[in-house]
C-alpha cells in the first residue's frame, strides 16, 4: 500500500511539473493550445468525454465520464496563471516543496482532478464525475467560465480547487461589482464659486453617499474580513483655465457579502446617489453555502481523516469562478491545495499534503455519488 502511494504521489508530481512548464500566461495562446494536447493525451484510451470549446482565442475543456454537460460533481479549475520569471516556469523541487508558477494556483489541483477523473474513468464504476478547465480565469473569465456556464455546463454539486487558504473549507465568496461615476457641471470661476457647481464635488458627495451603504468597510481585516468593503481608483477631472472641474470621474470595486444579487445591489447605489451617471463595468454574484449544509460538513469530516488535523469551514475575501454558477443552486465547495505564496516570486506547495487532499476528493466522489445518506437533505 505504502509503494502504490509513493507511486501515485510520484505520477502527481510528474504531472503538475509539466503543466508548470507550459508558459500559460495572457496572450501565450500556442502555449494554451499546447497544454490542450497535453490534456487530450493524458486522458488517451480511458473512454472519457472531452467537450472543447473556444471563446475567441480561449479554449475551454469540459471532461467528463458520462456524455453530460451537469454531472453529479464538477471539479473547477483554470489552467492560465500569472507572469512569473522565466525560472519560475521550470518547476524544481527543494526539501517538500515543489516551486513554480501556477503550483498553488492553481496547476497543483489542476493535476489532482486529471488522475482523479482519469483513475475512475478506469476503475469500471458508475461514476458521473466532470471537470471543467478554463484559460482565462486570471484575467477576468470572461472568455470561459462565464461563456461555459452560458452553454449550460455546471454540476449537482461543484468542487472548485481556487480557494483562498490552507486547511480549509471554504463555503463563501464575495460578490463583486464594478462600477464608474461621472458627472459633468457648469462651474463659476474660481472666486465665483456661487455661479456654478464643481464637477468633483458633486463626484465626492455621491462617493460618500455610496460608501455609507457599507458601513462595515472599515472593520475588515485578514482574520475577520467576511465584510463588504470598496475601494476607489482611476479618479480623474476636467477643467478650464481658472475654472473648477467642469467634468469628474471614478471607478469604485465593491466586494459585497450582503444576500442580494448583483443587480439589486446597484438599484441600492443608484437610489443613493444624486449627482452622477452610473455605469455598471462588471458584477458577479456572492458563492455562499450554508456552512452547515453536507456537503461542506462532511468534507471537512473527510479532509480531517485524510490530513490529521484540524480543518477548518470559513469564507473568502476574494472570488473564483465558481461565481459564475451560483445561480443554478447547487452546492459548491472550495479548497485549494496546500501551498504559499501564490502569484509570489516563490510560489510552492507542500508535497506532503497532495495526496490527502488527493484522497479526500476521490471520497467525496464516492460518498457523494454513490448518494450515502450524509449527503441528503443539503441546506443551500
Amino acid at each position: 500500500m505504502r509503494q502504490e502511494k509513493e507511486l501515485i504521489l510520484q505520477e502527481l508530481l510528474k504531472t503538475i511539473e509539466d503543466l508548470i512548464r507550459f508558459k500559460t500566461v495572457d496572450g501565450n495562446y500556442d502555449e494554451f493550445y499546447a497544454s490542450v494536447e497535453y490534456i487530450e493525451k493524458f486522458f488517451e484510451g480511458t473512454g472519457v468525454f472531452i467537450q472543447k470549446h473556444f471563446f475567441g482565442k480561449y479554449p475551454a475543456l469540459f471532461i467528463s465520464t458520462k456524455e453530460t454537460k451537469t454531472p453529479e460533481i464538477m471539479f473547477q479549475g483554470h489552467v492560465d496563471v500569472v507572469n512569473g520569471n522565466p525560472e519560475q516556469f521550470i518547476p524544481k523541487i527543494e526539501g517538500d516543496r515543489l516551486y513554480g508558477r501556477g503550483s498553488v494556483d492553481m496547476k497543483g489541483f489542476d493535476a489532482l482532478a486529471l488522475h482523479l477523473i482519469r483513475e475512475l474513468a478506469l476503475s469500471g464504476g458508475d461514476y458521473d464525475v466532470g471537470l471543467m478547465l478554463t484559460f482565462d480565469e486570471e484575467v477576468g473569465s470572461e472568455n470561459g467560465a462565464s461563456k461555459m456556464a452560458e452553454l449550460g455546463y455546471g454540476g449537482k454539486k461543484i468542487f472548485n480547487g481556487d480557494g483562498g487558504y490552507n486547511f480549509a473549507v471554504i463555503h463563501g465568496e464575495k460578490g463583486i461589482l464594478k462600477i464608474k461615476l461621472e458627472v459633468s457641471a457648469k462651474p463659476g470661476r474660481h472666486p465665483y464659486v456661487w455661479k456654478g457647481k464643481n464637477a468633483f464635488d458633486l463626484l465626492i458627495d455621491d462617493y460618500r453617499a455610496i460608501s455609507k451603504l457599507f458601513p462595515e468597510n472599515g472593520i475588515a481585516t485578514e482574520d475577520d474580513n467576511w465584510h463588504s468593503t470598496f475601494s476607489i481608483y482611476d479618479v480623474k477631472i476636467e477643467n478650464d483655465e481658472f475654472y473648477p472641474p467642469k467634468r469628474a470621474e471614478a471607478k469604485m470595486n465593491i466586494y459585497f457579502t450582503d444576500d442580494l444579487s448583483v443587480n439589486q445591489l446597484l438599484v441600492k447605489i443608484l437610489s443613493a446617489a444624486q449627482y452622477t451617471r452610473i455605469k455598471k463595468i462588471t458584477g458577479s454574484e456572492r458563492v455562499f453555502l450554508n456552512p452547515n449544509d453536507k456537503c461542506v460538513v462532511r468534507l471537512k469530516e473527510i479532509m480531517e481523516q485524510n490530513f490529521g488535523r484540524e480543518i477548518i469551514i470559513r469564507t473568502e475575501n476574494g472570488s473564483s469562478d465558481a461565481r459564475y454558477f451560483t445561480n443554478a443552486g447547487a452546492p459548491i465547495v472550495i479548497v485549494k491545495v496546500v501551498g504559499e505564496d501564490f502569484h509570489g516570486d516563490n510560489e510552492r506547495l507542500k508535497i506532503p499534503y497532495l495526496l490527502p487532499l488527493y484522497d479526500s476528493m476521490k471520497e467525496f466522489v464516492y460518498q457523494a455519488v454513490n448518494k450515502e445518506k450524509i449527503f441528503e437533505g443539503e441546506t443551500h
